[in-house]
């Protein structure tokens, strides 16, 4: 079965899944196909997101040819995601406070960083990826 899948800014590829294929077998192609991450995409279909567990066949709208829409999801800034963390065992108040203190660390830390240390670290990460040899 052969899929559609278009971005919001025009670009299209065709993905080829079988029906027994979950939605995240459709992302993983995408990611193969437009190097989008997984972690960025949420697809649609009628306006509907569509549930990475759920297998093709399990929408009845989807058939041979369909169009779905994707929708490429930034990802949360740093501080957003530290403060989330925060929140789950502290007040408001206290996480605030503890991020803002993380967050002035961190950047402190990250200046003193080389070029070559932050090479060394892209190059470490994009191996363990499969993206470099």
């Amino acid at each position: 079965m052969k899929l559609i899948v278009k971005v919001l800014n025009g670009e299209e590829c065709t993905v080829e899944v079988e029906e027994s294929s979950t939605i995240l077998d459709v992302k993983t192609e995408v990611e193969k196909q437009m190097k989008i991450p997984l972690a960025h995409q949420k697809l649609l279909n009628v306006g509907r997101t569509l549930a990475d567990d759920k297998t093709v066949n399990s929408y009845s709208n989807i058939k041979d040819g369909t169009k779905l829409i994707l929708v490429i999801k930034k990802p949360d800034p740093l501080r957003d995601v530290i403060f989330r963390s925060f929140k789950r065992y502290y007040n408001e108040q206290q996480s605030e406070k503890l991020t803002a203190e993380f967050m002035t660390d961190f950047e402190k830390k990250m200046k003193q960083l080389s070029l070559d240390d932050i090479e060394r670290l892209a190059t470490g990460l994009l191996a363990s990826q499969g993206d470099v040899e």
